[in-house]
């Protein structure tokens, strides 16, 4: 009688590449590199993209908010009238700023004016999106004095026409704190004289740094001067808001626009947009990138999976007459099935277990090591005038490694299927009489 459990002891003597000789010996030490190396790549290349995609809403969110409020461009004339009329709601934003954070995940709120732009200097032109900002409330939701490299922020508040803009627009611009640029409207006014753009020169008082796109198509103007150069009266855009979650922004502003309704402050419902649907594209652009990346090296593990495919076809040829000795001593077809797909499956696991290993030591500390090779060589490869972030950032997930993991022991799985059928067929008086 045939123990259950020896399909089990079978494969783990015909699984272990050091009990293989020649060629079968060599293929699995082949198999269990290439599943080790496949695992331990796939698993560093998406933890290093988690640190890109973290260190990037990072520095995006240093100085964008977590949430806009955008009030209604709508707003009604007479209370006692359903006319309505066209235009920014004249609001009181300060008695919004206050029913916003009776909100118990709100922690700062300011208001803010914005609108696209040209900008130009030194005969050279560029856009970009311009936002007036509260300089005293704009603390509560962004730390911009943090950014700043070269200028004095304090003088934002106290020019009246004072400007601060990314360190790569400065550079495309060819300006410098003290500098003047012209700030160039996108419509055009109708004046007796023609048709005229309206613009304004402003004074260039600090320049920030973020390392990422904001460097060259975000400047910021204190409210009042965004006011008066978009005629705009006391209206402002909206409300720049932070909340004590990011990443729970969207059910923070579901639950901040019911009690915006009940306070009854809107004549019509405001837009509220979080962080994620502004830089919807970006993030998206990114989540793509890591689908395509993990594709692509989990063709490494499927090419590994075609050297089990043939380990246990050899295995199967080589012991052809082991297979028949078995079935006359009572296995089933099944038995032999299951050895030869434990053989498989203990190749998947030992090349998974390896390279899981390996990338569990390597993947957080792969910025560290980057940075030793680049001191011993003398050789950058991140170059902080040329990239937003200039060196390596990395978050290894558990949720990253079990999925690489399931995904290298599936596929490791079903490349033993058809030689463990083929096994599992063989007869065994033909066996044997093959073998005599």
């Amino acid at each position: 009688m045939i123990s259950r459990t020896f399909p089990l002891f079978v494969a783990l003597r015909y699984g272990i590449p050091a009990r293989g000789t020649g060629t079968s010996g060599f293929l699995s030490a082949v198999s269990l590199l290439g599943l080790s190396l496949g695992v331990f790549a796939l698993i560093v290349v998406i933890s290093v993209m988690n640190g890109f995609e973290r260190e990037l809403q990072s520095r995006l969110l240093s100085l964008l908010p977590h949430v806009q409020l955008l009030t209604p461009n709508v707003t009604a004339t007479d209370s006692d009238s359903s006319n309505t009329q066209a235009g920014p709601q004249n609001l009181d934003w300060p008695s919004l700023r206050n029913e916003v954070l009776k909100h118990p995940d709100v922690i700062g709120a300011a208001p803010y004016v914005e609108t696209t732009v040209m900008l130009s200097a030194n005969q050279r032109f560029h856009s970009a999106t311009l936002t007036g900002i509260d300089t005293v409330s704009e603390q509560s939701v962004s730390v911009l004095h943090q950014h700043i490299i070269a200028g004095d922020i304090q003088r934002l508040a106290d020019t009246r026409y004072g400007i601060v803009i990314g360190r790569l627009l400065a550079r495309q611009l060819g300006v410098i704190p003290g500098d003047k640029l012209n700030i160039i409207m996108p419509k055009v006014s109708i004046t007796p004289l023609g048709p005229m753009t309206r613009q304004k020169r402003f004074e260039v008082v600090a320049v920030f740094e973020v390392g990422a796109e904001l460097d060259q198509n975000l400047v910021i103007t204190n409210i009042a001067s965004s006011q008066k150069l978009l005629a705009m009266g006391s209206h402002v855009t909206g409300l720049r808001i932070a909340v004590s979650d990011q990443f729970q922004s969207m059910a923070i502003s579901d639950s901040l626009l019911t009690q915006l309704a009940e306070a009854n402050i809107f004549a019509s419902p405001p837009t509220l947009i979080d962080w994620r649907e502004k830089n919807s594209s970006l993030f998206r652009a990114i989540f793509m990138e890591k689908i395509m990346i993990f594709v692509l090296l989990m063709s490494v593990v499927a090419v590994a999976s075609f050297n089990i495919i043939s380990i246990i076809l050899m295995t199967v040829t080589d012991k052809r007459s082991d297979i028949a000795v078995l079935r006359t001593m009572g296995a089933s077809a099944s038995d032999i099935r299951r050895l030869f797909i434990l053989q498989g499956l203990l190749i998947g696991f030992m090349g998974t277990f390896a390279g899981v290993v390996l990338a569990l030591l390597v993947a957080p500390n792969i910025g560290s090591l980057l940075q030793t090779v680049e001191s011993l060589s003398g050789w950058q490869l991140f170059d902080p005038s040329v990239y937003f972030i200039p060196f390596l950032p990395s978050e290894l997930r558990a949720n990253d490694v079990v999925i690489v993991s399931g995904a290298a022991i599936l596929i490791s799985l079903l490349a033993t299927l058809y030689p463990a059928a083929k096994a599992a067929r063989i007869e065994p008086a033909e066996a044997l009489a093959y073998e005599h």
